[in-house]
């Protein structure tokens, strides 16, 4: 039967529904119908198996307008597409071999009789980004566990987020890798596999883990690589169904680097709005401000910057950051501060637009 054609089944599926409604009572009815319409999707799901093993199964990772599929992505473009983007993204700093791998088997779950009748409209549960996750930690050696265990993670958690390691649902990561899924094995044949650059030599050898860092390390690791598989898995997305005229790409944004002037001026007369404001307090504020800008020339490393409250390190710090991105080229700017003391400052002062 082809993927895309209706089953012969349903005129006969009607025609028995009808017949319950005859023969039995409401109740009865909808208990029949519910069990009828179970096995009814688990035999539509059975008889493509033949099919999926085959040449004729086309794997679609998204939905688009036509009922012909002709504009629906396929999915072995979408797993390197996003293998690709979130390589891209951690590539400065050495985990574009794990990145590119989260990427590529992140929706291996869709190589799936039963997802791809989800995709045409079919009221399937269907759990796609399991099978991954087991896959790819049943084709690494020993060696290579640790680094897969990370990307497993990710894989499994790209929707619903990091799951735990174990808790009391069957939702924890143990249970997950214990859990039976089944795939088509065509992605072997759609998708090109190396896992030789899966693990980061590169960056260990330039920061070794050392014992009281190790675990800090590790878990700093796999969340970059959870968050660059999630931005990739969704910029790529956007951009598909931005390309058939269903949605505008909001994400493509420029970079720093093309922003960074244009950022100093507006934060230097923002800083120009104080200088009629008089006092000792104030006169130590701008002493602080030019000392810590001063240093923003300086070799990229760790600074500290020890002022009481008060003492305006909030913006003497964001005036370093920008000097020092725009000096060394530094591609993103990541700004940590307490969030009550933000909200209670953008509470006061409301900006007059959002930006």
């Amino acid at each position: 039967m082809p993927a895309t054609g209706g089953s012969p089944f349903k005129v006969n599926e009607f025609a028995a529904q009808q017949l319950c409604f005859l023969i039995f009572p409401s109740p009865i009815f909808l208990t029949i119908r519910i069990v009828f319409a179970a096995l009814y999707d688990c035999f539509e799901i059975w008889s493509l198996q033949p099919m999926a093993m085959g040449v004729l199964m086309t794997w679609y990772a998204h939905t688009g307008r036509e009922e012909d599929k002709r504009d629906w992505q396929g999915l072995a473009n979408h797993l390197s597409a996003v293998a690709e983007r979130a390589a891209l993204m951690v590539k400065s700093f050495g985990l574009e071999g794990a990145a590119f791998i989260a990427g590529l088997f992140h929706d291996l779950g869709k190589y799936n009789p039963a997802f791809q009748l989800k995709l045409e409209g079919r009221e399937l549960r269907v759990d796609h980004s399991t099978a991954g996750a087991q896959v790819l930690l049943g084709l690494v050696p020993p060696k290579d566990r640790l680094i897969a265990e990370l990307i497993a993670y990710a894989i499994l958690g790209h929707h619903a987020g990091l799951p735990d390691r174990t808790n009391e649902t069957d939702a924890c990561y143990n249970q997950r890798m214990e859990r039976s899924v089944a795939i088509d094995g065509a992605w072997r044949d759609e998708l090109q596999v190396d896992l030789s650059a899966l693990v980061p030599h590169a960056l260990m050898s330039r920061a070794p883990f050392r014992k009281e860092t190790r675990d800090f390390a590790v878990s700093f690791m796999g969340r970059m690589i959870f968050s660059c598989l999630v931005d990739a898995d969704f910029k790529d997305t956007e951009a598909y169904y931005a390309s058939i005229g269903e949605a505008g790409a909001d994400r493509d944004w420029p970079k720093l680097a093309e922003l960074v002037d244009h950022f100093i001026e507006r934060f230097d007369a923002h800083i120009d709005g104080f200088q009629a404001l008089e006092g000792d307090l104030n006169r130590l504020r701008s002493q602080v401000l030019w000392h810590v800008r001063a240093r923003a020339g300086e070799a990229p490393g760790l600074f500290t910057l020890t002022v009481p409250t008060g003492g305006g390190k909030t913006l003497a710090s964001l005036g370093f950051a920008l000097d020092h991105a725009r000096r060394h080229g530094h591609g993103r700017i990541i700004y940590a501060i307490p969030f009550t003391g933000a909200w209670i400052k953008t509470y006061r002062h409301p900006p007059a637009q959002a930006d």
